[in-house]
C-alpha cells in the first residue's frame, strides 16, 4: 500500500493513531469498526463534510484527494480506507481478521478491492441522489477553492454532477448504481445460503469493511427486501457491541449542519 507524503508536515510529528474521519462516512466507519475489533487507542480528528472541513489546503496536505478517512500513525499516513484496513491488520495483527488460507486471503482482497471500486459509481451516487446532494451543494467560492486544490480527474468529474445550480444526480444514475450495487449483492446473497461469513466460516476483514456500507444504504432507503441472508448475515454483526460504539453511535450523533 502507498504512503503518503503530506505536504502539512505538522503531522509528521504525530505519535500513535490519528483518525481524520467523518461520521456518517462508511469509508470512516470501518476503519472505526476494525480500530474498535482489535481495542486500539486512536485520536480522533472530527471532519464535518457539510462546512467542507475537508476543502482546504491543510487538510489537502494531508490527504491528496480531500476524502476521508485519514489514518496517522507515528507520522505516517495512509489514505484509501481499505489500505488503512490492511495496514492495520498487518501491524497490528493480534486479533486478526486475515489469519486465513492464501486462497482465502485472495477472496478477502477482493471483497476489499470490489468496495473500492463501488464506492463512487455505486455507494456515492445512491446517497448523493437520494439525500447528500442538497446538504452537499458548495458555494461558487468553495467550487473555486476544491477545484483549485483537487487533482483527481474521478473526484472533480463526480462533484462537477451538482456543483452548479439546476445540476444534480438523476433517477437514472441511481439506477445505474442501484443496479452495480445489486450484482454485487446477488453474489454475497448466494454466497451466505452455506457460509455464516462473506470468506468461509471466519469472520474477516471483509465483513468489517462491507458491513458499514450497508448501513450507509439502509440510511438512504435501499431496498435489501430481495436479500434475506445478507441482511441475516448484517444482523449478526450491527449486535455486536463494537459495532455500535464504531458505526451506529457514531451514525446516530447531531452535529450542526450535519
Amino acid at each position: 500500500m502507498p504512503l503518503i507524503e503530506p505536504t502539512n508536515r505538522e503531522i509528521l510529528d504525530f505519535r500513535g493513531i490519528h483518525l481524520y474521519h467523518a461520521h456518517i462516512s462508511n469509508c470512516s466507519a470501518r476503519v472505526r469498526f476494525l480500530l474498535e475489533e482489535k481495542k486500539l487507542s486512536w485520536e480522533s480528528h472530527h471532519i464535518l463534510l457539510a462546512k467542507r472541513e475537508n476543502i482546504t489546503e491543510q487538510y489537502f496536505g494531508i490527504n491528496p484527494k480531500g476524502v476521508v478517512p485519514s489514518l496517522v500513525h507515528d507520522g505516517k499516513v495512509i489514505t484509501e480506507s481499505n489500505d488503512i484496513l490492511i495496514y492495520l491488520e498487518e501491524t497490528f495483527p493480534d486479533p486478526s481478521f486475515r489469519n486465513v488460507s492464501k486462497e482465502y486471503q485472495i477472496e478477502i482482497d477482493r471483497w476489499l478491492r470490489i468496495s473500492g471500486e463501488v464506492h463512487m459509481p455505486g455507494i456515492k451516487t445512491f446517497q448523493y441522489y437520494k439525500r447528500n446532494a442538497k446538504a452537499m451543494k458548495k458555494t461558487k467560492e468553495e467550487v473555486t477553492l476544491y477545484r483549485q486544490l483537487q487533482k483527481d480527474p474521478a473526484y472533480l468529474a463526480f462533484h462537477g454532477k451538482h456543483d452548479l445550480p439546476g445540476q444534480s444526480f438523476t433517477a437514472q444514475d441511481a439506477e445505474v448504481a442501484v443496479n452495480l450495487l445489486n450484482g454485487h449483492f446477488s453474489e454475497m446473497e448466494f454466497i451466505l445460503t452455506e457460509n455464516q461469513w462473506l470468506v468461509g466460516n471466519t469472520y474477516t476483514l471483509a465483513d468489517i469493511s462491507w458491513s458499514p456500507t450497508i448501513t450507509t444504504l439502509k440510511r438512504g432507503g435501499f431496498d435489501f427486501i430481495q436479500f434475506p441472508n445478507l441482511m441475516a448475515w448484517y444482523d449478526r454483526i450491527s449486535i455486536q457491541p463494537s459495532f455500535k460504539m464504531s458505526v451506529t453511535d457514531w451514525y446516530s450523533k447531531t452535529w450542526d449542519k450535519n
